[in-house]
């Protein structure tokens, strides 16, 4: 199976990592776009390799969703601590 997808495989695995390792936004961003390119490289017949891309291009998608959520809820706070 790796052997078969490696983009969309490392896509998939470094989605899951971007959540579990904290401020993970490089490895969110690198999974977006092997994931975009694993994505665009797969044929037709390969539908297992595209939902493994897919599945990375969500889950880095939605890491840098919840870190954009956050930079906005506490930035100001964040801001005002750094101040004093």
């Amino acid at each position: 199976m790796i052997r078969k997808y490696p983009l969309a495989f490392t896509s998939l695995l470094l989605g899951l990592v971007s959540f579990v390792h904290l401020f993970g936004l490089e490895k969110a961003v690198i999974a977006v776009l092997l994931g975009g390119a694993a994505i665009r490289q797969a044929a037709p017949e390969q539908e297992s390799g595209k939902k493994y891309a897919y599945a990375g291009v969500i889950l880095g998608s939605l890491y840098i969703l919840v870190l954009a959520v956050i930079a906005v809820k506490k930035g100001p706070a964040i801001f005002s601590m750094l101040g004093k």
